[in-house]
């Protein structure tokens, strides 16, 4: 089963005029081998970097998702409790006796 998500996109290159949209992702949680909390989208979020329309007090987290040889990194809005608590809602299967 996938979770929908809100990721954090740049929207451009890396500079300090920065642009960032928003974009729903779905993911399987199987393959999610870490989550961590990401402090320095909160900061940017504070001083209006990341979109107008979020509310100042949104928590962010970084997750890695396995892909074989290697992982990818995303960031996506909400804290890491949070997340993991989406994560393992859908990975809860019913025992057979």
């Amino acid at each position: 089963m996938l979770i929908k998500l809100t990721e954090i996109c740049s929207a451009g290159a890396f500079t300090t005029n920065q642009k960032f949209t928003l974009r729903e992702i779905l993911v399987n949680p199987e393959h999610v081998v870490m989550i961590r909390e990401e402090q320095s989208m909160q900061k940017l979020n504070e001083t209006g970097g990341i979109s107008p329309g979020l509310d100042n007090n949104h928590r962010f987290s970084k997750l890695t998702i396995n892909r074989g040889q290697t992982g990818t990194e995303i960031i996506v809005v909400g804290a890491p409790e949070i997340i993991e608590k989406q994560l393992n809602s859908s990975t809860q299967q019913l025992l057979r006796g």
